[in-house]
């Protein structure tokens, strides 16, 4: 599997489309999932978990629709890692990314 690439400084400015893409990922995740690369990659984890389960307990239950559940699963979450990260360090390389957080609220014991 090859590793993701660091952007190019010189690549063009994310587009309207990369911008919806980005809102989509931050409106369906917790930012705190998706806010640093360690995070997205502990996510992919989390999201192949069950994919990765099925397939190595199919002899288990020798089920061939399990393993064919189990395989789309698994590729699901590393598609949905190869479309959304590039885009991440894409954003981060134009400081974009993170988006910020508001401020937490301080409260005072009166």
């Amino acid at each position: 599997m090859a590793m993701a690439t660091l952007p190019d400084p010189l690549d063009p400015p994310l587009t309207p489309a990369e911008f919806a893409r980005l809102g989509w990922i931050t409106a369906r995740f917790p930012l705190a999932w998706v806010r640093t690369g360690r995070r997205r990659r502990l996510l992919l984890l989390a999201l192949a978990a069950p994919g990765f389960f099925t397939v190595f307990a199919t002899p288990l239950h020798r089920s061939l629709a399990l393993l064919a559940l189990g395989l789309v699963l698994f590729a699901a979450s590393v598609a949905f890692r190869r479309w959304s990260e590039p885009l991440c360090a894409r954003a981060e390389a134009a400081a974009l990314w993170p988006p910020p957080t508001p401020p937490m609220e301080t409260r005072s014991h009166a």
